[in-house]
């Protein structure tokens, strides 16, 4: 599959999961020894193509704090498990052979890259991920903690994101996309690039995690609960990010 869409000219992200959704019985919180051992096949294939771009590790899930950062960074032990530290796979890709560029994940299941520690890479081909959804809240309080003011200083890209009105992730109950809006004009004028989950079909994206129902979402409605971002997203990449977006952008 991805030979067939780089003969197509697509670039290609392969994300590395550990996750019950993709399969997993126990998740664990970051990379481990069977991780490095997937990527080492991943690089043999992939390694040399530029335009294939390397994921390197899917939504740790331990929470942001100092000591979680450095596990995060250099690897340790968390619960019995020996992990390993962005910073020990970042040179062992390198030293296999990857000119790849290579997303980061942040802490909470990517949803900050608030206290990030530095990481080094020989090539300088890094790009810091967060997934900003909403989980049914309109706060927009944290937003230059969590990506905003770090994506000042390092590139950051919202690389999963959707705002399904029924979707736990998404806007939930909202009875207003109002802040499914302002988030789109936020990454917009903080230079991050945004991703929206898909499928290979037309005009389709995943509605829910886990059970993937696909919708069109064709528009954003109070009365619906089968709609969400897709349109938003449609005029945001139809502008290229080249003006604000309004409600009305949602229908």
């Amino acid at each position: 599959a991805i030979r067939t869409a780089r003969q197509h000219g697509f670039v290609v992200m392969i994300m590395m999961q550990d996750e019950s959704i993709s399969g997993e019985i126990a998740q664990h919180p970051l990379p481990t020894a069977e991780t490095q051992s997937d990527w080492d096949l991943l690089t043999t294939a992939f390694g040399s193509d530029r335009g294939v771009v390397f994921e390197l590790y899917n939504e740790p899930s331990l929470s942001a704090s100092t000591a979680n950062w450095q596990l995060w960074l250099n690897g340790g032990m968390v619960a019995g498990q020996t992990v390993i530290g962005m910073q020990s796979l970042i040179n062992h890709v390198r030293s296999k052979g990857s000119q790849n560029v290579l997303v980061l994940d942040g802490l909470g299941y990517a949803s900050t890259l608030q206290g990030v520690p530095t990481v080094t890479d020989p090539l300088n081909r890094l790009v810091y991920a967060v997934h900003p959804y909403q989980h049914g809240s309109a706060d927009e309080s944290q937003w230059d903690a969590e990506f905003g003011i770090p994506s000042a200083s390092m590139p950051v890209w919202a690389d999963e994101w959707s705002a399904a009105t029924d979707m736990q992730l998404g806007l939930g109950s909202l009875s207003s996309f109002q802040v499914a809006v302002d988030l789109l004009n936020y990454l917009r004028t903080h230079s991050i690039p945004v991703c929206t989950g898909a499928f290979d079909m037309p005009q389709f994206v995943v509605q829910d995690i886990p059970g993937w129902t696909l919708t069109n979402y064709d528009n954003f409605s109070a009365a619906s609960t089968t709609e969400g971002s897709g349109t938003l997203v449609h005029n945001d990449f139809s502008a290229n990010y080249g003006r604000a977006l309004t409600l009305s952008d949602g229908f």
